[in-house]
C-alpha cells in the first residue's frame, strides 16, 4: 500500500516538473507585454530596466511558482514597510495591484503568508509567554499548571495582575474541562448586576466532558489491555499533552485551508472566467495573511481592553475585509458583496471548525 502511494505521488511530481518545464519552455512564462505591468517603462529584456521587476507571467505552473517563493522566503527587504499597510489598512488594494501586475514593491504572497505564520504561531507566544497557552509550559494536569503559575510569580517573572489572571484562566479552563461549562453541561449560576461572574468550580462528579464513573471503566479497560482505552485516559487526565499536540497540528490545518478558501472563492465566482485558480489563491493567502496580522495585534491588546472587544474587533474586521475583497479585488456591486461575504462567512465557519475538531482529534492520536 506504501509502495503505490509513493509511486503515486513520484508519478504526480514527475508530471508537474515536466509541466513546469513545458510551460517555461514554450514561451507561457515568458514576457507577454511590450511594457512593463508595475510602472509602465518600455521593456527591453526579461527585467524591466527601470525598476527590474520581472517581465514573466506568474500565470505559469504551480511548481515554477512555488519555487520561485521558496527561493525568496528568508529574504525580507524594505517591501515590508510597503506590504503591510496596505494589506491590513486597505484590504483588497495590494491585491487587486499584484494581479494586474504591480509586483516588484510588495512581498511575494507565500513568502507574506509564511511570515503571518510565524508572528503569530511563533514569535507572538514568545513574546506573551503563558498568557497565551492553554497550559503553562511544562504542565500537564491543571495542579501542575498552578505550580508553574506559582514558580513564576515567586521568582518574579508575573506581576499580580498577571498572577491573579493566569489563576483565574486556569480555574476557568478546569470548570470547563470538568462539564462545567455554564449553560450547557450545567446551568449557569446567577449573577447580582454589577458583579462579575466567578469561574464554576468544578464538579468532582465529572472528569472532562463525561461522568467520572466512566472514565474509570474506561481506565479499567486500559489497565486490561485496551490501548485505545489507555490513550484516552491519558488525554483525559493529561489535557496538557492535548493541548500541546493539538497546537502543532493547527498550523498544518491552517495551511491546508489557504487551497480550501480559494476553492470556496472558485465556487463563489464560477461564471466568471477571466478568474483562475492562481487569482482565487492569491486572495486566500492575502486574506489570511491579513487575519494572521489582526489577531497577533489583538492578542497584545487583549489585557488592555479586554478580550470581548478583541474578539468582537476581529469579527467586524474580517467581515469588513472579505467584503472588500469582493468589491476591489472582483469588481463586485454593494449587495452582491454583502451576499458573497454571508455565504463564505457561514460555509468557511463550518469548515474552519471541522479543521480545528481534526486538529484536537489528530492530536490526541499523536500522544
Amino acid at each position: 500500500m506504501s509502495d503505490s502511494l509513493g509511486e503515486a505521488v513520484d508519478g504526480a511530481m514527475a508530471h508537474a516538473a515536466a509541466d513546469a518545464a513545458a510551460g517555461l519552455a514554450d514561451g507561457r512564462g515568458g514576457p507577454h507585454d511590450t511594457r512593463c505591468l508595475n510602472c509602465g517603462k518600455a521593456l527591453e529584456g526579461n527585467y524591466c530596466p527601470d525598476c527590474g521587476q520581472s517581465a514573466q507571467s506568474l500565470r505559469r505552473p504551480f511548481w515554477s511558482l512555488l519555487g520561485e517563493s521558496i527561493e525568496t522566503l528568508f529574504s525580507l527587504d524594505g517591501r515590508i514597510a510597503r506590504t503591510l499597510p496596505d494589506l491590513l489598512i486597505h484590504p483588497g488594494r495590494m491585491t487587486r495591484a499584484y494581479l494586474d501586475g504591480q509586483r516588484a514593491r510588495f512581498i511575494p504572497p507565500f513568502r507574506l503568508y509564511v511570515l503571518a505564520s510565524l508572528v503569530f504561531f511563533v514569535l507572538l507566544p514568545l513574546l506573551m509567554g503563558q498568557r497565551i497557552a492553554f497550559m503553562p509550559e511544562g504542565a500537564q494536569n491543571f495542579e501542575q499548571a498552578r505550580a508553574v503559575i506559582e514558580q513564576s510569580y515567586t521568582d518574579g517573572d508575573m506581576t499580580d495582575a498577571e498572577h491573579q489572571t493566569a489563576l483565574q484562566e486556569i480555574d476557568r479552563a478546569e470548570a470547563m474541562w470538568r462539564g462545567g461549562i455554564p449553560g450547557l453541561v450545567t446551568p449557569a449560576p446567577p449573577v447580582a448586576e454589577g458583579e462579575e461572574a466567578a469561574p464554576p468550580a468544578p464538579d468532582e462528579e465529572w472528569a472532562g466532558f463525561m461522568p467520572k464513573e466512566a472514565l474509570d471503566a474506561i481506565r479499567e479497560a486500559g489497565e486490561n489491555g485496551d490501548p485505545e482505552a489507555a490513550r484516552f485516559v491519558r488525554v483525559m487526565e493529561e489535557p496538557g499533552q492535548l493541548a500541546e499536540q493539538t497546537q502543532r497540528w493547527i498550523p498544518r490545518m491552517m495551511f491546508v485551508l489557504l487551497p480550501v478558501y480559494a476553492c470556496l472563492l472558485a465556487l463563489v465566482y464560477v461564471w466568471r472566467r477571466q478568474f483562475l485558480f492562481f487569482d482565487h489563491l492569491i486572495v486566500s493567502l492575502h486574506f489570511h495573511s491579513a487575519m494572521f496580522f489582526a489577531m497577533a495585534i489583538g492578542a497584545l491588546l487583549a489585557p488592555i481592553v479586554g478580550v470581548g472587544w478583541v474578539v468582537l474587533a476581529l469579527v467586524i474586521y474580517s467581515n469588513v475585509y472579505l467584503y472588500r475583497l469582493n468589491r476591489v479585488v472582483y469588481g463586485r456591486g454593494t449587495f452582491s458583496s454583502v451576499l458573497r461575504t454571508l455565504t463564505l462567512d457561514s460555509i468557511y465557519f463550518v469548515v474552519l471548525m471541522s479543521a480545528l475538531l481534526l486538529a484536537v482529534i489528530l492530536g490526541a492520536l499523536s500522544l
